[in-house]
């Protein structure tokens, strides 16, 4: 996995602490571009910032952290410390942001990858624990965290109750799909490895229909048990999964583009248009068009 360069000139540890026990509760949230360059702002804010670059690039500090972020990858900067940048970002550089609150705990204790926790009928005994997020990450375009940043900007601007109540438990998932995928690979099990590549090989076959032979020549296992696998790893089944990224990126097509319903089941590898808004409206309630008057942005 490529890993964002990171100048660093001094040894402070600045991650953000994710509590296992309280949503962030976001702020503000955004994709923007510049035509003419932008410098990052000088300042210091009261909030957490998650910020991906799509195109172009980012040059900034964190109190005595020096960051060069390119296309594709992901900071975190942390609230209540000094931000700012010296060097001018590239015109047409484009980024996704998302300014959250977090209620930290600092008297908790880090979480082991992959350690299970129950919490007793009593109640906020003991200390919270917490996973420690990655400073920075690399996301593909063809990733569903890319997927679901946009999905989340698309609830943020939303007028809609059920989009408003939800949304900071969306960016709770997409923290905590960060803070898996930024394991390092001793850590995770073996089904749990497995589960991961397989979902990394069904994000990047959105546009095709379910690849179950692909999927087991790849993986070098018959399918039952490949579905077995993931079932456990993730409680959702193969189909169900690739069924759900497909659907995600046509809405993210839909809200996004001026592409015809017919153009978008065609690039989503559907046999035709009538099969795709059918799957469509299962999975959202709604039919491709009527999707798109209430979501185009």
């Amino acid at each position: 996995m490529k890993q964002t360069t990171i100048k660093t000139t001094g040894n402070t540890d600045n991650r953000i602490r994710l509590s296992v026990a309280a949503l962030p509760l976001i702020s503000l949230c955004g994709y923007l571009s510049t035509d003419t360059g932008f410098v990052h702002p000088d300042r210091v804010l009261d909030v957490n910032v998650m910020l991906y670059v799509e195109e172009g690039s980012f040059h900034i500090y964190e109190e005595k952290e020096e960051f060069s972020i390119e296309a594709g990858d992901l900071l975190f900067l942390k609230q209540g410390l000094h931000h700012y940048g010296d060097i001018k970002c590239p015109k047409g550089t484009k980024w996704f942001f998302v300014h959250f609150n977090l209620n930290e705990p600092y008297d908790g204790r880090e979480l082991e990858p992959f350690e299970q926790f129950l919490y007793t009928e009593t109640g906020g005994v003991g200390k919270t624990p917490y996973h420690l997020l990655p400073k920075t990450f690399h996301v593909s375009k063809n990733s569903r965290i890319y997927t679901k940043f946009m999905t989340l900007e698309k609830m943020f601007e939303s007028r809609d109750y059920s989009d408003n109540l939800n949304m900071n438990a969306y960016l709770y998932g997409i923290l905590t799909d960060i803070y898996e995928a930024a394991l390092p690979e001793k850590h995770i099990d073996a089904n749990r490895e497995k589960a991961l590549r397989m979902e990394e090989f069904l994000d990047e076959r959105a546009d095709k229909p379910f690849p179950s032979s692909e999927l087991e020549e790849y993986m070098c296992l018959t399918f039952k048990h490949l579905n077995l696998i993931f079932k456990k790893a993730t409680g959702t089944t193969l189909w169900k999964y690739h069924n759900e990224v497909r659907m995600e990126k046509a809405g993210l097509m839909l809200a996004r583009t001026g592409l015809a319903i017919g153009e978008i089941s065609e690039r989503l590898g559907f046999d035709s248009p009538y099969y795709f808004c059918n799957s469509f409206k299962k999975y959202s309630g709604l039919s491709p068009s009527e999707y798109r008057r209430n979501n185009q942005i």
